[in-house]
Order: structure tokens, then sequence, then C-alpha cells
């Protein structure tokens, strides 16, 4: 992350592409479906954005109303966006931001800045900063990819395993709390249930310091270790901290679209997904550790017919 004020983060990149080309990409609705959106739409002109116009962007269980707020073609545009996120138990959680891309041409480059403001000073803003500067790093590698190779890899992009945790990097609030030192560990906000690690034993606020042997002292380090696991089916062991004792043990990774978040509202609809997932979180087992089937599910959803 380029070192900046904490209620913002800056990318950077550099694409080998035309400018105009470029500024499609960041500025108009089917632009953004070429490298980033499951779809995009827009109120305005589909070729020519301008203050006012309204995009709808939907990024599986995430959807984005964003609105244009600055617009200089082909260099500067700039949108408010409203991001409504789903947790795995159907909850929508709202945050909201500013978001900037500025195109430079530098010889056959075109450098690509983009910053978002507007985070808050609390800890959920700090997991909502560190998630989606992740994001949008690996959203901007796929920019790059599709321009320069012509291939799309947003799916092998966002695809990596998951552990089912919402986390952030130990801050100052945090580090008294679980004897952890600021920027040693992953701090977990949540564990969702039935997620790898609920079923390995972990619970919120225990602090994730180790993955399969890879240190995990903040939040890029954290998806840099699960990252590698992509394709492969080994069960890493995991280090934590829970009240300032060291612990270990070995967790099944998932590619759960619960956990994952690659939803395609086209054919599940986004309330569906919800209801589900508010169904599947009231039906955990005694133990809190698992929910019924899938099976189990479906024929309660049913209504009975007798």
């Amino acid at each position: 992350m380029i070192p900046c004020p904490l209620d913002r983060t800056i990318n950077i990149t550099y694409l080998e592409a035309s400018l105009e080309r470029v500024w499609w990409s960041v500025a108009t609705a089917s632009g953004s479906s070429s490298y980033l959106t499951y779809y995009a739409r827009t109120t305005g002109a589909e070729d020519k954005p301008k203050i006012g116009d309204r995009y709808t962007l939907n990024y599986g269980d995430i959807n984005n109303e964003s609105v244009v707020i600055r617009c200089e073609p082909p260099h500067h545009i700039a949108f408010a966006d409203t991001y409504d996120s789903m947790d795995p138990d159907g909850r929508t959680v709202r945050y909201r931001v500013s978001t900037a891309y500025t195109l430079e041409q530098q010889g056959p480059f075109v450098k690509l800045t983009l910053e978002v403001t507007g985070f808050e000073p609390t800890t959920q803003g700090q997991w909502f900063r560190e998630c989606l500067e992740m994001g949008w790093r690996r959203s901007l590698m796929n920019l790059k990819s599709v321009l320069e190779l012509g291939l799309d890899l947003r799916i092998e992009m966002f695809s990596y395993p998951r552990l089912g945790v919402a986390n952030c990097t130990v801050n100052e609030e945090q580090s008294p709390v679980v004897c952890v030192p600021v920027r040693e560990g992953n701090y977990l906000l949540q564990v969702f249930p039935n997620s790898p690690v609920d079923r390995a034993g972990m619970q919120a606020g225990d602090v994730i310091v180790e993955i399969g042997g890879m240190p995990t002292p903040d939040y890029p380090a954290f998806v840099r270790a699960i990252s590698s696991f992509y394709g492969k089916t080994a069960e890493p062991v995991v280090a934590y901290v829970r009240d300032g004792v060291c612990c270990e043990t070995t967790v099944r990774l998932s590619l759960d679209e619960t956990f994952t978040g690659l939803i395609d509202i086209e054919e599940t609809p986004l309330e569906e997904v919800r209801k589900k997932r508010e169904l599947l979180a009231r039906q955990r087992s005694g133990s809190g550790s698992l929910w019924k089937t899938d099976e189990a599910v479906r024929s309660e959803s049913v209504p009975d017919s007798k």
C-alpha cells in the first residue's frame, strides 16, 4: 500500500495502451464491465459520462451506487460511491467513499492514479480500507492484463481460497487487549458460521500471525499467504494468538461463494442470496459450528403441502 493518510488509499499503475482506451475502461459502464464488474449500468450516455450521471456497479455480493462528481475527459473522473456489502448472514453493511481516477500520458504508457478517500477513522473503516485497497490492486492488475494481453483474469484474481473471516491489521486499540504488537498480526473482527476457521475452533478476537509457515503481520501479507494456496488442496496450519497464548490449528480452506462473494447475480438474484444466507445463519447445529445440509435447507424452505 502506498503510504498516505489513513482516510485514503492510492494505487498507481502504468498501462501500455492509448489514453482513449484507458479512459473508456475506467470512465464508462461498458468499460468497467470489461475488467471489473459483473454488470454496470448508467443513467447517462454510454460513452460520454458527465457530472450527475449515476452508475449501478455490481461485484458479486457487493453493489455500488455511484455518482459522477467530476468529469474532465480524458484525464480526470471522480465518483461518489455508496457500497452495499452483504455479510454471510444476509445483513447488508453500507460504506461511502469517493473514488478519483487521474490519467497521464507518459510516452507509450498511461500512468493511472486511483485515489479513494473518505474512510472512517474506526476499526470498521480500517477493515474496509484494507479490503478495498487490495481489491483495487488486483482489479488494476486485471485491467493491465485486459489492455495489454487481451486476457480477462478477474476470476483467477479473486478465486483464491478463503478462511471465512473479516479481519484487519492489529491496530493500537486492539493491541493491548490481544497482547500482540501493532502490525504484527491480523485481528479477527468476525468469524463466519460454518467457515473453515469456525470449524477449526477459532473465534472473533483471535489474531492470526502465520498461515502455512508464512508470517501475516498485516492485511496484505494475510491475503498473499492465503492466495498462495490457489489451485491447491493443502490444509495449512494456522498459528494464532488467543488471550496472549500462541495456538495452532489445521484449516481446510474454502471456495464457497458465501466466503468469496463470487456470485453471478444474473443467475442468482441478490435477494435470493440474502434469504439463503439468513436461513443458513439461523440453522446452525447445537454445537454452533455446523449448518444443515443444502438438501435440508431446501426442504425447509418449501411450504408443507399437507
